[in-house]
């Protein structure tokens, strides 16, 4: 059955709304599903009931809503500035780079959207409207989605670009496009392999996309505060007044004083001490004095708001094993020659500390010349870049492995609803 609702709310707040405004909205059933059963072992029958058309999680339903309006314009003219929004690999290779993120191209596009409804006129051109009405919540969601999966390089430009520059193998325009689209539809077609094990189950949640859902909902909501017996300001302002201190504090650590950004004041004390640079500095040590007063360093992997608890635990407990704990031990014990290095380089090295020249061990033919190689020098890693390398080749497997556990106890899923209103994205 369909569902009618004049603006997408979280469904948490739909009872109390209701009473005020005085609205009717009927949750969507999804069809094939009103008979499944939720066998899911971190929630008993008890929560589950009545939940036939919403997620059992509380994080979900107060920011996802359950209902659609299948009367709002979606494939407009005004999604085309999620094109606009993709220009992170424009400036992919300018140092330093610009970056706009997911929120960015999220806000930017907000007032963007609702320019281009006010301004443009209500021409039809080729069976297209240039204006259709007002900025509707499901053209902002492809907007932002559209900017969100062109937000992050390809790494395909990064073979195109070190086959021309350390290999001088220059390619034409087709090869460059067949290898660029080749690998990014591999990514694609494993994704949707993946979405009945990572989506479809109502435990697979996302707390960074669930920051998106609640955004989308607040900006494009008609309820403001101040109504009924809440009070409050208004979203706006109270979005105006938090991105204004940001705006403000941000000059501090990243421009007048952009020592509150690396605060490595043990550094400080002794900067003539090789062991105590090494160990607690930040560009070329363990930073083992964690303290920043830069949010763009705190959320440098991810917004620690959105991350739950025990990611967190675990991604500390990692990081602090073998950067804090075996780094120190290999690079004293001079594993891999370690300490004729960094303690903390992404750079290779040859024999003399220069940087490793690639192209005195190859043949016209970009294969390996043994020989060539024997008289130069091997390849020479710091101790954190080569426990990186070994890191990341031991996380496929253990992500296998992670999904096969956490699946493996729940093979019977209710699967999600999704609704084009509130459509929920996986990172890319």
């Amino acid at each position: 059955m369909t569902g009618i609702t004049v603006e997408s709310e979280p469904s948490s707040a739909f009872e109390k709304k209701d009473s005020e405004v005085g609205l009717k909205i009927e949750p969507v059933s999804a069809e094939g599903t009103t008979n499944t059963q939720y066998s899911d072992p971190n929630l008993d029958g008890v929560q589950v009931d009545g939940l036939e058309d919403d997620s059992p999680y509380p994080e979900v339903r107060s920011a996802v809503a359950n209902t659609d309006n299948p009367d709002m314009p979606c494939n407009t003219f005004r999604y085309h500035l999620g094109i606009v929004l993709e220009l992170n690999q424009f400036f992919y290779f300018r140092y330093p780079s610009v970056t706009i993120g997911n929120l960015v191209a999220q806000l930017l596009s907000f007032p963007m959207g609702r320019f281009l409804a006010y301004a443009l006129p209500q021409w039809r051109i080729f069976g297209i409207d240039l204006n259709s009405g007002p900025f509707s919540i499901k053209v902002h969601v492809l907007i932002t989605v559209m900017a969100t999966v062109g937000s992050g390089s390809a790494y395909a430009t990064d073979i195109v670009a070190l086959q021309r520059v350390y290999y001088g193998q220059t390619w034409n325009f087709g090869y460059q496009w067949m290898i660029l689209m080749s690998t990014q539809f591999i990514g694609f077609a494993i994704g949707g392999i993946a979405r009945r094990f990572l989506v479809s189950p109502p435990s697979m949640i996302w707390p960074a996309n669930l920051v998106y859902c609640a955004l989308f909902n607040a900006l494009h909501s008609q309820h403001y505060g101040g109504a009924g017996s809440r009070g409050g300001i208004s979203r706006e302002r109270f979005f105006l007044f938090a991105f204004s201190a940001s705006f403000a504090w941000y000059f501090l650590p990243g421009y007048l004083f952009t020592a509150l950004s690396y605060f490595s004041w043990v550094c400080w004390i002794a900067p003539n001490n090789v062991k105590v640079n090494q160990m607690f500095g930040v560009v070329h040590g363990l930073g083992m004095s964690p303290i920043t007063f830069d949010w763009s360093q705190i959320a440098y992997i991810g917004s620690p708001l959105a991350t739950p608890w025990w990611a967190e635990a675990n991604l500390f407990a990692g990081f602090l094993f073998f950067f804090w704990f075996l780094t120190p031990i290999l690079y004293y014990a001079n594993v891999w020659y370690a300490q004729y290095l960094p303690i903390s380089s992404r750079t290779s090295y040859d024999n003399q500390m220069n940087s490793y020249d690639v192209k005195r061990i190859l043949n016209p033919d970009a294969t390996l010349n043994l020989e060539a190689y024997k008289a130069y020098s091997p390849l020479f890693l710091s101790t954190t870049f080569a426990i990186w390398y070994g890191l990341s080749f031991a996380s496929i497997p253990a992500t296998l492995i992670h999904a096969f556990l956490t699946i493996a106890n729940k093979s019977r899923h209710r699967p999600v609803v999704h609704y084009p209103s509130n459509l929920i994205f996986m990172p890319g």
